[in-house]
């Protein structure tokens, strides 16, 4: 178990307060898994440099984790690096001709036990709907390049008006993916959002909102302690569905493999399992962070 300590409150203390359960069920069919796997992949090329320095380039990953992405027809629209105080907020926006998607993919953190570490619990007012609250440090990520993607999207969807626009990303790329696309849905854009081992990013109105806007596919895995965090107990909570992988570490995932808990803030998937782990937060159907 995972020994850290938050402003003098462990984290055994604090990984409590969810929701009630709901029910699980498991009907995750082989084209579903396909599409997390294949979005999983997109997720881990945002790892590899090559992909944040060439834009204009077919995708690669280095470690040879994304072979559903270089196998198919991509060009990098736009690749960009940001620095700020709460993470670096990197990643690319690609066209894939042969699955006909956009996809917007961000970097997970590079040093997770030191962003772990340095992650806050505070909440702010947030114009995405009515009395929802946002994870402080992930809103003002998001903020930092939200006209830049934006224009960047508009400009791709002239050339590309019937392909389908999907965000993704990992760890706290998964945060910003997920504020991202929840941001431009209210704006009147179509984003399909796949995200994998996203920690909380905001309030239960919050949640509940991103929920009713639909067309997500929240992974998590096992006890992965980042999507435990920040804390319900301080008053953040998770969006439903959630796809539950409860194989382990380097195992091949099968559709079996996958629970689909349904419920805003369950208890029933991640957020219950006892033991917050550090290394099931680099499986997610591969080695995802592998190219970092």
């Amino acid at each position: 178990m995972l020994l850290r300590r938050f402003w003098g409150v462990s984290v055994a203390a604090t990984l409590v307060g969810a929701a009630p359960a709901r029910p699980v069920s498991r009907d995750v069919s082989t084209d579903v898994l396909d599409q997390l796997t294949l979005f999983a992949q997109y997720a881990a090329a945002s790892y590899c440099s090559n992909n944040l320095n060439s834009t204009g380039t077919p995708l690669l990953c280095a470690a040879g984790n994304c072979p559903s992405v270089q196998s198919a027809q991509t060009s990098t629209l736009h690749e960009f690096d940001h620095s700020t105080k709460f993470g670096d907020v990197a990643g690319f926006l690609a066209a894939d001709k042969t699955n006909k998607l956009l996809v917007l993919s961000f970097r997970g953190s590079r040093t997770l036990s030191t962003w772990i570490a340095n992650l806050d619990f505070g909440l702010t007012d947030a114009s995405l709907c009515s009395d929802c609250q946002v994870h402080t440090g992930f809103w003002q990520s998001w903020q930092t390049v939200a006209d830049e993607m934006r224009s960047k999207i508009d400009s791709a969807l002239k050339t590309y008006s019937d392909y389908t626009l999907v965000f993704t990303g990992h760890s706290f790329g998964a945060a910003i993916a997920t504020l991202g696309g929840t941001a431009l849905r209210n704006a009147g854009y179509k984003v399909n959002l796949y995200t994998y081992g996203e920690p909380r990013v905001g309030n239960e109105a919050l949640a509940k909102y991103i929920t009713k806007q639909a067309h997500l596919w929240r992974v998590t895995h096992t006890d992965d302690i980042v999507p435990k965090l920040p804390p319900a107990s301080f008053g953040f909570s998770h969006a439903s569905p959630e796809y539950w992988v409860t194989s382990g570490d380097n195992k091949t995932v099968t559709p079996a493999d996958i629970q689909v808990v349904q419920g805003v803030g369950s208890t029933d998937g991640n957020a219950g399992t006892p033991e917050p782990d550090v290394s099931a937060h680099n499986w997610y159907l591969l080695n995802i962070d592998a190219c970092q």
